[in-house]
């Protein structure tokens, strides 16, 4: 990342299908701040590939749900989950 940008940590956490496509259930970033979860999610979406969109996800912000556009600030904690079926 660019020195001269500010940058937040975030703990970002896979439910269901995404920890599958990632490969991980939870991973630690760093993110130009100013950022909220969809611009974070984007980013990820793009990096892994990840098939998901945001339409189709709720996002939790440190256990709590959240929209998607609640500005982030450093050692949040995000997730994001898809629709899940049970029985």
């Amino acid at each position: 990342m660019n020195t001269d940008t500010a940058t937040i940590f975030l703990k970002i956490l896979y439910f269901a299908q995404l920890e599958e496509e990632r490969g991980c259930f939870e991973e630690t970033i760093e993110y130009p701040f100013p950022a909220s979860p969809l611009e974070v999610y984007q980013h990820l979406r793009e990096q892994h590939q990840l098939q998901l969109s945001p339409k189709e996800l709720r996002v939790a912000i440190n256990d709590c749900f959240s929209s998607w556009e609640t500005p982030l600030k450093s050692h949040d904690t995000l997730a994001f989950l898809p629709p899940v079926a049970g029985g």
